[in-house]
């Protein structure tokens, strides 16, 4: 009977420490995760911060856009009178 209960003490010793080993290395992969996401949030501000300035610049080269537009629209017109008045024949 002694020797039943010394294997049932040794067995729940090997399961307790087994069971340790993997909940400290669970908790070991949680930090680094956090570590790795705490820097990812990091980065992400840092780039929010730095790419705010483009705010306004991509404002105005949309409108820059939209006047070069208006521009080359003139230019097509333009240029298909001038293909129309060639095609035209001429007598």
């Amino acid at each position: 009977m002694q020797t039943l209960t010394i294997l049932t003490l040794v067995l729940l010793a090997v399961i307790v420490v087994t069971a340790a080993w993997h909940l400290v290395s669970i908790a070991i992969d949680l930090k680094r995760t956090g570590d790795a996401l705490e820097a990812l949030a990091s980065g992400l501000v840092a780039v929010r911060n730095n790419t705010a300035p483009l705010n306004s610049k991509v404002s105005d080269l949309n409108g820059g856009l939209e006047e070069l537009h208006a521009r080359m629209q003139a230019v097509r017109q333009g240029l298909g009178a001038v293909g129309d008045a060639l095609a035209r024949p001429h007598g």
